[in-house]
């Protein structure tokens, strides 16, 4: 298998093993900042046993090796995550993912202004078309619940985004122990709001399986980038969008409103055909 390929379906099965994190976060049924303290322990002891399964007595070294860069790195998708499990609360799962699902986009602009990267016109056309869509998503949200939870998904991705484009300035190292940063981040975000820590037995199992998922999801799509263009990687993400939203109508039955599937049509299909386009024109 040549790295190329290695990469692709490092990609795919990383954002594949995201799909179901948000209908978990329903399903728990439980005080958000409980969800994330346990969450963010689950995740990190996720991310310590997928190191040393590979690392070995070289676990310390890589954690170390991350320096600041991958801190801030943890710090910002910590923060990334914590405002995606608040807007799961707030407002529907599609439109969450929806608005997530612009996170190339964000990325794009992001690069341009801490590593210099230029989006190209093609990219300007691409995010135009997505503020129509994501317009289209939340048009008729005037309710204060929606537009809160909206606002958090935003802020998720823009603080993921930095984090992205930072992983992909730094890609000679091997950020996935950032991830025990990311995870340590939202747990004490839940210790400093949570008023009780118990969760009931079906409730942490859930909790539980959705921190084995991100482990594995985000180391794999971590290590993603050091076998392909990070437009490639991307153009995985509305695919998970796609499966997120199915997933959530099917197992809890939240339906998505007509605009959510107008709109998130739109910003899923543009976002393909822009990864596609940019990864066919890196291939040449």
């Amino acid at each position: 298998m040549n790295n190329h390929l290695k990469g692709l379906l490092i990609a795919f099965f990383g954002v594949l093993m995201l799909t179901p994190d948000p209908v978990l976060v329903r399903l728990a049924d439980a005080d958000t900042f409980t969800i994330l303290f346990w969450r963010g322990i689950f995740y990190a002891l996720g991310v310590l046993a997928i190191l040393v399964a590979t690392y070995r007595k070289n676990t310390f070294k890589e954690l170390k090796n991350i320096g600041r860069p991958g801190i801030w790195i943890g710090i910002l998708s910590g923060i990334g995550g914590v405002t995606f499990i608040a807007a799961i609360q707030y407002t529907s799962i599609a439109k969450v993912l929806v608005i997530i699902s612009t996170a190339p986009m964000v990325v794009a602009i992001i690069s341009w202004v801490i590593i210099n990267e230029k989006p190209k016109l093609y990219t300007w056309i691409s995010m135009l078309i997505i503020v129509t869509g994501i317009y289209i998503v939340m048009k008729g949200d005037t309710g204060t619940l929606n537009v809160m939870g909206s606002s958090l998904a935003v802020i998720s991705i823009i603080a993921g985004g930095y984090s992205f484009a930072l992983t992909r300035k730094y890609s000679n190292v091997n950020m996935v122990p950032a991830m025990i940063v990311n995870a340590l981040v939202v747990s004490c975000v839940g210790l400093a709001f949570s008023s009780s820590f118990y969760l009931p037995f079906d409730s942490l199992m859930y909790v539980i399986a959705g921190g084995i998922l991100l482990a594995i999801a985000f180391s794999l799509i971590t290590l993603a980038p050091r076998f392909i263009p990070a437009s490639e990687v991307a153009m995985f993400m509305p695919l998970g969008t796609i499966f997120g939203i199915i997933s959530a109508w099917l197992v809890i039955n939240e339906q998505p409103s007509s605009s959510s599937i107008l709109g998130g049509s739109i910003v899923v299909i543009t976002l393909f055909f822009h990864a596609w386009y940019s990864s066919k024109l890196q291939t040449k």
